[in-house]
């Protein structure tokens, strides 16, 4: 098989699990947390600086939302079995990213390696990030290429790939949708909330040797209460929403 075919099935093959496989660096993250102590070494300094890794992912979180607003149906989905593209989005931020969903997700991830305060660690996530991702975009653009050919590829000469350049911005096509992005994202949001409640209760855990007892009491704070209760209560509203209603639906997204 020629390399330019192979790279093209990995990146199908990674494109079908995409949403999954980076939560291997949540993973080795958790495992690492329990030796990470209090930045400053007390609790309030590390909330402060949790919160501040918590923007990252909100700000990942943003970057999708914003992006999702603004797009058709059948383009910029969460669809895992083959490539969809009805049409080649190059307006909104579009005209300054090709990829600008994948933006998001670095940011989003990035969050929670931001709390390990460990470069290395970090230089590791962007390695593993650039090369799970280069064979996605690669499928993706082999697809759109072989589809839309010529107007795909002037689009793609000048926009950058995945660090977006900073003029250029064109107005886009569509209004936007804030049903589109509650429909789309909800779980995106729920996710960064489930995933900070539980790295803030394991440095607890570790670094309070005094709050360890069997009842979890002994480590969860008002705080976890309002802060997972808000995310447990969006998710069940939207999620029956979605499931028995049609009222996040928006023709055309």
């Amino acid at each position: 098989m020629a390399l330019i075919e192979e790279l093209n099935q990995q990146g199908n093959f990674l494109f079908r699990w995409r949403s999954y496989i980076p939560g291997v660096i949540l993973f080795l993250s958790l495992l690492y947390l329990p030796y990470v102590p209090y930045f400053q070494g007390n609790y309030m300094s590390n909330l402060y600086w949790l919160t501040g890794a918590f923007v990252v992912s909100l700000a990942g979180l943003f970057v999708r939302c914003f992006t999702i607003g603004y797009t058709p149906k059948n383009t910029s989905g969460r669809n895992t079995k083959q490539q969809v593209a009805d049409v080649v989005n190059q307006s909104g931020i579009y005209s300054l990213v090709r990829h600008p969903l994948y933006v998001g997700n670095f940011l989003m991830y990035l969050g929670p390696v931001f709390i390990l305060r460990d470069f290395a660690f970090a230089l590791v996530y962007i390695m593993f990030f650039y090369l799970y991702y280069e064979r996605i975009i690669f499928a993706e653009e082999y697809f759109l290429r072989g589809k839309f050919k010529d107007a795909y590829l002037k689009w793609a000469d000048k926009t950058p790939a995945f660090i977006p350049r900073l003029s250029g911005y064109q107005k886009p096509n569509l209004n936007f949708s804030f049903r589109n992005i509650w429909k789309r994202e909800y779980p995106s949001l729920f996710g960064i909330i489930v995933v900070f409640t539980v790295f803030d209760l394991i440095q607890i855990y570790f670094q309070e040797p005094n709050l360890r007892v069997v009842d979890i009491t002994g480590i969860w704070k008002p705080f976890h209460t309002w802060f997972f209760g808000f995310g447990l209560v969006f998710y069940i509203v939207t999620r029956l929403i979605v499931k028995t209603t049609k009222l996040l639906e928006v023709e055309g997204r």
